[in-house]
């Protein structure tokens, strides 16, 4: 007892030497409330979804309720802790699924032991309790004089962010992520990015592993207001590999992929003549999708995308924008799969695939929601006193492609074939968007937008010649505010 009383006595008089290293927080946080009308986009009010792989009808929820009206938060802590001047440790910290979750959302509240032996009687202490902390990203930055170099989970954007995002803006709910290694090497106006990550692997042999590797090039020169590249790049899982399933062809039975090649060539290019500028983006994908069909034939994989971005700057408070684009779909009666798919970050209207209305009636994840088998355009305005920013846009799209009779055809909704009993149209339809944002301060936004779409009769195909369903008109609307740290 003495020796310890005289440890602790000559500890309190030694020079404290230990320093903590400095950590930068920064992130966001944002709340919204959304209303989305008809959310079934039909006139008809019996539901038959589940008579029909083909039909594109929702499903009504319990209570044959088809309003939805729904809460939710965006949740980002992105630290960032500098080591030394060769080195940094990066980071992103978020909660749930899509950086944030549902406000009333409580996912582990049922898996308690409390409410596995009272159930309802303890209705009035039921709390909301979300899933635990989720780390998106987690990653070292080395740099040196030849290059800079990210070992870890990191994000990536290439282009538009129509197939790579790294989710910077405000409210995307998502970012492409990578568990590997990546480097970022600068020659005059050009940059090399070689990169290698591991997407997952179900044991420790190479048969089960699913990974990417490429490179992009990139040269970006300000002066000239002129940026072009290439990024060439290869997804591949080995025969064994089962972290990637599914069921395409609707008979209850998930098949994997198995071994799969997967090519991603993406061509990019933005240029400003004055006030005038444009961007384009063109993604390839070519190669092997391993067994898609579920027919025991390795599948070809062959879509596409052709995006432009352009702008006018008419004067210092309005801007005119074009937006066009043309998305790849599956093809009836095809055997390759030519069906692409934007990220869900890449969205082109308020409402028109923005939400994933299917999972309004099965509490699923809304904002899985992809830009896909489309031809559009947008037509838009802007205007802003620096206070506030009001935008309006016209958006017409069509079905690349559709069902056509007696021929093996793609649900794009659900990811599942079927044999069509009937042509469908290919009419999207024609939404009109409003929106604004008012800056409080630096840091503090709030913001609405609406949408109303005048639904084509794509959404009204029911697969089935007795029970047609009619094309009905729906909107959105949404209020949310955001802080900035």
């Amino acid at each position: 007892m003495r020796n310890l009383i005289l440890s602790f006595a000559i500890l309190s008089f030694l020079p404290l030497t230990a320093q903590a290293l400095p950590i930068d927080w920064n992130g966001v946080f944002g709340v919204d409330t959304t209303l989305i009308d008809n959310f079934r986009r039909i006139k008809e009010t019996t539901d038959r979804t589940s008579t029909n792989t083909g039909s594109q009808e929702s499903p009504l929820a319990a209570g044959s309720k088809e309003n939805a009206s729904f809460q939710s938060y965006i949740f980002r802590l992105q630290p960032t802790m500098i080591i030394n001047d060769a080195a940094s440790l990066k980071g992103e910290i978020s909660t749930n699924y899509g950086r944030g979750g549902r406000l009333g959302d409580d996912s582990t509240r049922t898996a308690t032991a409390r409410d596995a032996s009272f159930g309802s009687t303890l209705y009035t202490h039921n709390t909301t309790n979300g899933d635990t902390i989720v780390i998106n990203q987690l990653y070292a930055e080395l740099y040196s004089d030849a290059a800079t170099w990210l070992i870890g989970r990191q994000s990536f954007n290439w282009g538009l962010g129509a197939v790579y995002n790294d989710g910077s803006d405000r409210w995307d709910r998502f970012a492409t992520a990578r568990d590997g290694i990546s480097g970022k090497i600068k020659i005059g106006n050009f940059q090399l990015t070689p990169y290698w990550a591991k997407i997952a692997q179900t044991n420790f042999t190479r048969a089960s592993r699913i990974r990417e590797f490429g490179a992009s090039v990139l040269y970006d020169n300000v002066e000239r207001d002129l940026a072009f590249g290439l990024l060439y790049g290869k997804k591949e899982s080995n025969t064994q590999s089962t972290a990637i399933s599914g069921d395409t062809n609707n008979d209850s039975t998930n098949t994997s992929l198995g071994e799969t090649n997967v090519k991603i060539t993406d061509l990019y290019l933005s240029k400003k003549f004055g006030d005038l500028s444009f961007a384009v983006e063109v993604p390839i994908m070519s190669g092997d999708i391993g067994n898609y069909f579920e027919n025991g034939t390795v599948a070809k994989y062959k879509a596409k995308a052709i995006l432009l971005e352009s702008a006018y700057k008419i004067s210092e408070k309005w801007k005119l924008q074009i937006f066009a684009g043309q998305v790849s779909g599956q093809g009836a009666g095809g055997t390759d799969f030519e069906a692409m798919y934007l990220h869900p970050n890449y969205q082109i209207a308020n409402l028109m695939f923005r939400y994933d209305l299917r999972s309004i009636s099965s509490g699923a994840q809304i904002y899985d929601s992809y830009v896909h088998n489309a031809t559009y355009a947008k037509l838009g305005a802007s205007y802003s006193t620096g206070k506030w920013d009001w935008d309006a846009a016209l958006i017409w799209a069509k079905a690349d492609q559709v069902a056509e009779t007696g021929k093996v055809s793609y649900n794009h909704t659900t990811g599942k074939t079927f044999t069509a009993q009937s042509t469908q149209s290919d009419d999207l339809g024609t939404e009109i968007d409003l929106g604004f944002n008012y800056k409080w301060n630096q840091e503090v936004h709030v913001g609405g937008s609406a949408g109303y779409l005048m639904t084509g009769d794509y959404y009204a195909y029911t697969n089935d010649p007795a029970q047609k369903n009619n094309a009905d008109n729906t909107f959105v609307l949404q209020l949310r505010t955001s802080i900035d740290f």
